[in-house]
């Protein structure tokens, strides 16, 4: 039987799969990724891309193709709109720019959000991580069990194709094969929560005329429009901004509603409607009770399920990969600690249960608006009701619309490999980001004066920030190569960027957040180097966090 030797054998090659291939690429490992499909995309669902994960996408190299290609139209507003129909009254309109200029309203990230249909966004990771060496893709190709050992994990693997049959030797597995994991099923590891809190049906058409209505009705393009009195409140979204369309709406468990009857009765008025696709789908709010077992880790919905209500599912997803790749690559690379791959679960599972509850929660607020027929009314009290209704929308929907502190403002605070200061934290807000240094969050970006942006300084191994002007006299760098940790120092003298990160020595990890920070140099960097590394001793680690 043929035999295949790699370092990471990645099941899955969907958004985060795919994610985790680039991230292992760009730190020089070698993968194998498999797919049972051929990588065709069946239902367009997940467009919301946040600025965190366009941050990767920069850092990987093609965050500007992404936003150039995202498959919507030059200067289409994102407009989200609340209305009593497809041909009644506006309700509430949340405005968004389009996506070539959603970078420049948004100072915290050199980014920006980006929305782009699954089957533009899937394949631009697949071209990256196809152009990555080290990466090998194999389609049609399914993973029928494996075995694990101390040193490494075996699998089966069957050539969908041609039926041929072999192995894969690794020294790890990431499982990122989604809800019905083969992997997660085997190592039987449960999810734990809610199951099937609703049930909807959405359906994926193409309507050449709705664009048009929705203009002429609305006075603006919109990205998506919500229905508030129209039965079982279906929202339509933009799948290319020209005419293909998203629909879903409520329904009971166990209704299959004709898909074409559905759309006609939501939109209201006769237009040529071709149905691509329909399916039914339930909201969850389950994460994985553990997200590792031995020499296997849950990445992506196999390791959490959510409402698609406030764009988390693939976002923490590639998370997830970031994450975990960068410790991975430590690991086999020699640098990484032996506690390094056990914080995976440590950083990532709270961020999952925040993201789930979030999403629950917003679906919740779907409701919170019933029905009125009075919303549709042409005299003076109908004008005043809807303006009421206009605040009570703006007041109860904005934080899923708005979720820069989710996006950026996450916060690794239970990890082991993070010296927490005695500083206040900032606040959790889900919607307002405030830019800290704390460590366990995210470095904050500011444009440098050569025109690179912070967070182009991080990527492979550790960064050193000092931020005062003045050296570290060698101190971490004797540290760093004494244990073979790879770290560069960087020396600013911009107050701006000073007053910014806080501290004037700011310690950043592989994936941009913050390890350490201090005003004055630890009595051994190599506590700190070891707390960061997932190499610590109990009595090392008091001494790093007291640094």
């Amino acid at each position: 039987m043929k035999e295949i030797q790699t370092q990471v054998l990645i099941i899955g090659a969907g958004p985060v799969g795919l994610a985790l291939a680039n991230e292992l690429g760009y730190q020089g490992i070698r993968c194998v990724v498999v797919e049972q499909s051929n990588g065709e995309v069946l239902f367009p669902a997940g467009e919301g891309i946040f600025s965190r994960t366009m941050e990767h996408l920069r850092r990987w190299g093609f965050s500007e193709r992404a936003r150039r290609h995202s498959g919507l139209p030059e200067r289409y507003a994102l407009n989200v709109g609340f209305a009593t129909s497809v041909t009644g009254k506006l309700l509430a309109l949340f405005e968004a720019p389009s996506n070539e200029d959603m970078p420049n309203i948004q100072n915290d990230s050199p980014e920006g959000i980006l929305i782009s249909p699954k089957m533009v966004f899937d394949p631009l990771l697949r071209q990256g991580a196809e152009a990555r060496e080290g990466v090998d893709l194999r389609y049609r190709t399914e993973c029928t069990g494996f075995a694990q050992t101390q040193e490494g994990v075996t699998a089966q693997m069957k050539d969908l194709a041609s039926g041929e049959k072999y192995e894969v030797h690794a020294s790890y597995i990431a499982a990122c094969d989604g809800a019905r994991s083969m992997v997660r099923k085997q190592l039987d590891i449960r999810y734990q929560g809610s199951f099937g809190e609703g049930h909807n049906f959405a359906v994926w058409f193409r309507a050449p005329q709705l664009r048009a209505l929705l203009e002429r009705q609305f006075g603006c393009s919109l990205f998506q429009l919500h229905t508030v009195n129209t039965p079982r409140r279906p929202y339509f979204t933009a799948v290319d901004g020209r005419d293909q369309w998203r629909m879903s709406m409520y329904i009971e468990k166990g209704d299959d509603p004709d898909a074409v009857a559905a759309i006609e009765a939501a939109i209201g008025v006769p237009m040529p409607i071709e149905v691509v696709r329909a399916q039914p789908w339930a909201g969850h709010r389950v994460v994985a009770a553990r997200y590792r077992e031995g020499r296997a880790f849950l990445l992506g919905d196999a390791a959490h399920l959510r409402w698609p209500k406030g764009g988390f599912g693939a976002n923490t997803g590639i998370g997830d990969a970031v994450d975990l790749g960068w410790k991975l690559a430590a690991t086999l690379q020699g640098w990484g600690g032996p506690s390094l791959l056990d914080s995976y679960e440590f950083e990532r599972r709270p961020i999952a249960i925040r993201n789930v509850n979030e999403a629950s929660n917003n679906r919740t607020l779907d409701g919170a608006i019933a029905p009125d027929p009075a919303f549709d009314g042409e005299g003076a009290e109908a004008v005043t009701l809807r303006r009421h209704t206009e605040s009570r929308i703006h007041a109860l929907r904005l934080r899923e619309f708005r979720t820069q502190g989710v996006q950026l403002g996450y916060r690794y605070r239970q990890s082991p490999l993070c010296a927490v200061d005695e500083a206040l934290e900032p606040p959790d807000d889900h919607m307002l980001y405030q830019p800290s240094t704390w460590p366990g969050g995210r470095a904050p970006h500011a444009w440098l004066e050569d025109g690179r942006s912070t967070l182009d300084l991080f990527g492979r191994g550790f960064v050193l920030l000092c931020l005062a002007g003045k050296d570290e006299n060698g101190l971490f760098r004797d540290a760093a190569a004494e244990r073979g940790v790879p770290l560069r120092v960087e020396t600013f003298a911009m107050a701006s960027l000073h007053a910014l990160y806080e501290k004037c020595y700011v310690l950043v990890r592989p994936d941009g957040h913050v390890a350490w920070r201090g005003d004055g140099l630890p009595d051994d960097p190599g506590h700190v180097l070891d707390l960061a590394r997932g190499a610590a001793t109990v009595r090392a680690r008091q001494l790093a966090v007291a640094a």
